[in-house]
């Protein structure tokens, strides 16, 4: 094997451009996996799809599978620090060598390809064959697969026979992409289904719910919808501090797995955890996977994922919700704990890409959180709001809020974290969300900080 570092590698991974003029059909994929020995074959998959929480579906699904020590991994994204985040192999990263071994595996094949005149695949199509080959290499049994923006198109689409798929919660959100309204969104998301094999999806819009149900019955597939009420039915009141780091409580809930009702204990303070923890067992029951209740339960209390509400500090919570859907999940997490923790001051750092309704989101924190600083700050990526429309929103914040509240800009990402961090006290409440890059980079800084 020829000899290249890890920072090669990753430099290499990053100079791939994220788009291409003309995106490449499902059976140029299937071309493409072709040269590789059709690595996507090898297991069995459970694919996953939404705007909303397909992250912490896949946590769930993944930490389940793994306590019944079935061979498991994960395709995610996007990742926050290292990118073989986005590859588990039983829920832990991919090790480096491994990692370099499929880069040059995915890099051989492309020569080939370029050769036959064909482009370079993009960013997230590389990405997609690396994970590939690092679970094929890897002898993984179940691949839980996570799409990129959207579904149909989606490069993910071209496995075949999943056990199940899923479809999270829709929302508003890559429109100049996917569409402006929730069904032609969810369309969208909804072509990972494959004839006759089931679906098992969020209820929870009536909208989104009705394209579903068109696209099974157009599949000849079995629809298992998961509905709020009996989510609701199942919520056991209990909110208390977990001993472990980065976990800022727990819920239980009780749900319906192979016709026992099991005591499930979410390792996670927002309510929004409730349904996504839901959809996985689902699935996990639909998928037919040898998982016994005892296992699914355990699984489910041992799952992680990294900055949804996460407490990197005392008190200090850190969330990517990244769109209108995300920051209200997030308000109800935040005011809930608001109201249980009663802090001396309410702090929120904020930082948003320039695609998303930022003003909208604002609104909705000064309404519902009321905090009583915001530092408002521009994210290292390219897609990051500009300093300029920051202090505009700030002014626009201040002439409809007074001046009760105070705002600051801060010029970078760094500084924000720094200057918030300053003023915590141990009765405060602090947090920092707007988007997934944000997130990154403040855990980026955070594991700077502490080495």
């Amino acid at each position: 094997m020829e000899y290249i570092t890890m920072q090669e590698v990753w430099d290499q991974i990053e100079a791939i451009p994220g788009y291409a003029r003309k995106k490449s059909s499902l059976l140029k994929v299937r071309e493409f996996l072709g040269i590789l020995g059709e690595p996507d074959r090898k297991f069995q998959v459970i694919h996953v799809a939404g705007t909303n929480g397909k992250g912490s579906v896949c946590a769930f699904l993944t930490s389940m599978i793994r306590e019944a020590k079935i061979p498991c991994g994960s395709f995610l994204s996007p990742h926050l620090v290292d990118i073989r985040e986005r590859f588990l192999i039983n829920g832990e990263m991919v090790p480096e060598p491994e990692f370099i071994r499929a880069f040059l595996e995915v890099q051989h094949a492309c020569r080939i390809w370029e050769r036959r005149g064909e482009p370079h695949p993009t960013y997230f199509e590389f990405l997609f064959y690396m994970g590939l080959c690092i679970f094929r290499n890897a002898g993984v049994r179940v691949l839980v697969l996570e799409t990129g923006m959207g579904g149909t198109y989606d490069v993910t689409n071209v496995v075949e026979n999943p056990l199940v798929s899923v479809i999270t919660s829709i929302s508003i959100d890559h429109t100049a992409f996917l569409g402006s309204t929730i069904p032609e969104i969810t369309a969208h998301k909804a072509g990972i289904m494959k004839s006759r094999r089931p679906v098992v999806y969020d209820d929870s819009s009536s909208e989104a719910a009705a394209v579903i149900f068109a696209k099974a019955k157009e599949m000849k597939s079995e629809g298992f919808p998961v509905t709020p009420d009996e989510v609701c039915r199942g919520i056991r009141p209990c909110l208390v501090k977990s001993p472990d780091p980065g976990v800022a409580g727990h819920q239980e809930m009780s749900f319906s797995y192979r016709g026992e009702e099991i005591l499930f204990e979410i390792p996670f303070a927002a309510p929004y955890q409730l349904m996504n923890a839901a959809l996985a067992i689902r699935a996990l029951e639909v998928s037919g996977l040898p998982v016994a209740p005892e296992q699914a339960a355990e699984g489910v209390k041992k799952a992680k994922w990294p900055a949804r509400m996460e407490e990197i500090s005392t008190g200090v919570y850190l969330d990517g919700a990244h769109n209108a859907d995300g920051i209200r999940a997030f308000l109800d997490a935040a005011c809930r704990l608001k109201e249980l923790r009663k802090p001396d001051h309410v702090r929120i750092l904020f930082a948003v890409s320039a695609d998303k309704d930022h003003q909208r989101m604002l609104r909705e924190i000064a309404e519902r959180l009321k905090p009583d600083l915001w530092i408002l700050s521009k994210m290292e990526s390219h897609r990051t709001l500009s300093v300029e429309d920051l202090e505009a929103a700030a002014e626009k914040l201040r002439a409809e809020y007074g001046e009760e509240t105070e705002y600051r800009v801060s010029r970078d990402v760094k500084h924000a974290v720094k200057e918030l961090l300053g003023l915590h006290g141990e009765r405060d409440l602090s947090l920092i969300a707007g988007s997934l890059y944000l997130a990154g980079e403040v855990k980026e800084q955070i594991s700077k900080s502490t080495s």
